[in-house]
C-alpha cells in the first residue's frame, strides 16, 4: 500500500494563495522596470493647449518625458516607467483638459 499525503483543503488553498501571491510580487517587480512610449495625438489650436497638454501628462505618475512632435506640434510623445504609468488614464486626462485625443501608437521601449 502506497502512502499519500493527504492536505486538508484549507492548506492548499492557503497553499495556492501563497503562490498567487508570490507570482504577483514578481509581475509587478518586472514590470517596474518596463518602459513604454506613447505617441498621442492631441487638437491643440494655441501655444497655451499645447503648454495645458504638458503639464497635465507631466503630472501623471510613472511619467519620465514629455515632448512634442509633429510639424504642426499635434503630437505629445510621452515614456512613462512601471505599473503606475497608464495610457488611457493619460488619454482621458488629456481629453477632459485640452481636447479631443487618440493614441496613435503605444509600445514597449527597450
Amino acid at each position: 500500500m502506497a502512502c499519500k499525503l493527504i492536505l486538508p483543503s484549507y492548506l492548499l488553498s492557503l497553499t495556492s494563495f501563497i503562490i498567487f501571491l508570490l507570482g504577483c510580487w514578481r509581475r509587478r517587480r518586472r514590470s517596474k522596470d518596463m518602459k513604454q512610449k506613447v505617441v498621442l495625438k492631441v487638437s491643440m489650436k494655441c501655444q497655451k493647449c499645447r503648454t495645458k497638454a504638458l503639464e497635465v501628462a507631466a503630472k501623471q505618475k510613472g511619467v519620465n518625458f514629455v515632448g512634442l512632435e509633429g510639424n504642426e506640434k499635434d503630437k505629445v510623445v510621452v515614456i512613462g516607467e512601471g505599473f503606475e504609468f497608464d495610457a488611457v488614464k493619460l488619454t482621458t486626462n488629456l481629453r477632459k483638459k485640452v481636447g479631443p485625443t487618440e493614441i496613435l501608437t503605444l509600445a514597449e521601449q527597450k
